[in-house]
């Protein structure tokens, strides 16, 4: 069967894919760029898929070449230069957008009948204009879809990089727990003005028969603007991290009054302020 196969379609719809892979690599690489360069950047890969579609014969190794070197226009016209490092790493991050997003769009054209209503659109069929919005409609879909995989990786990988095994110590009790390092924990003890480490209710109950001066600690969140948490003065803390190991003595735990960690990652929310040295062998850091 032959298939009618109309330019300006074909170039709209690689335009309009390329301008949201050039979106998310902004917004997920942070750059500085205008909407006006990422046009710019999207009509070079609309003329790329119109040689693509128009140009099937072209060898293997040549289309990749050229698909590469589309790709770097395509980037140089968005974002301009900044060195070879940027450039590779814009490149390398635009591929992975595309391939993954050209995985969600493959998955939804096979599994679905978009795929149908996709090649009636091509074809120039005039009856198919409604789906064709329908389809504008789907890659704005995945795009977000995409945008929101990435930032859940991202969130991911900065928790688990802030993550840190850790052992209480008061007198004869032990507990070994995890240790999240959250710049938004900024509670502090109110005499001493020293920092609070947070900590889930079964490890602070390790710890009830301390003989620690003890306090209650104020604190306020948007549902609980009076909240007081109980908190003890232990012996030391201990933080293991990539260059060995970091004391803190005498530092303040309090009583988390709710769930630290929805799957249970870490037990222990550490004071914002608190310093890890990682290029250090061991020691010394202060809780506040």
């Amino acid at each position: 069967m032959d298939l009618d196969l109309y330019i300006d379609i074909v170039f709209f719809v690689n335009f309009f894919m390329d301008l949201l892979l050039l979106i998310l690599l902004k917004r997920i690489l942070k750059k500085a760029a205008s909407y006006r360069r990422l046009g710019i950047g999207a009509v070079l890969g609309g003329l790329f898929g119109c040689l693509e579609m128009f140009c099937p014969q072209i060898p293997g190794g040549f289309f990749a070449a050229f698909s590469f070197g589309f790709a770097l226009l395509m980037i140089l016209a968005a974002f301009g230069w900044s060195g070879w490092r940027e450039l590779v790493k814009e490149t390398g991050t635009l591929f992975i957008l595309a391939i993954a997003a050209g995985g969600t769009m493959e998955l939804i054209l096979r599994c679905t009948r978009a795929g149908f209503y996709f090649l009636k659109v091509l074809s120039g069929e005039s009856a198919y204009v409604m789906p064709m919005l329908l389809w504008v409609f789907l890659a704005a879909g995945t795009f977000f879809l995409v945008l929101g995989i990435w930032q859940f990786g991202d969130e991911v990988r900065r928790e688990r990089r802030n993550l840190y095994p850790l052992v209480l110590t008061d007198g004869r009790v032990r507990a070994e727990a995890v240790g999240y390092l959250d710049t938004g924990n900024c509670l502090t003890e109110p005499g001493s003005r020293q920092g609070v480490h947070i900590v889930a209710q079964q490890v602070f109950c390790l710890f009830q028969d301390s003989k620690g001066e003890r306090a209650m600690i104020p604190y306020h969140t948007v549902g609980n603007p009076y909240g007081v948490m109980e908190g003890i003065r232990i012996e030391r803390m201990e933080i293991m991290h990539s260059g060995g190991k970091i004391r803190i003595d005498a530092p303040w735990i309090a009583k988390a009054p709710y769930g630290l960690s929805k799957k249970g990652g870490y037990q222990v929310l550490l004071y914002g302020e608190t310093t890890i040295r990682e290029e250090k062998e061991g020691g010394i850091a202060s809780g506040h």
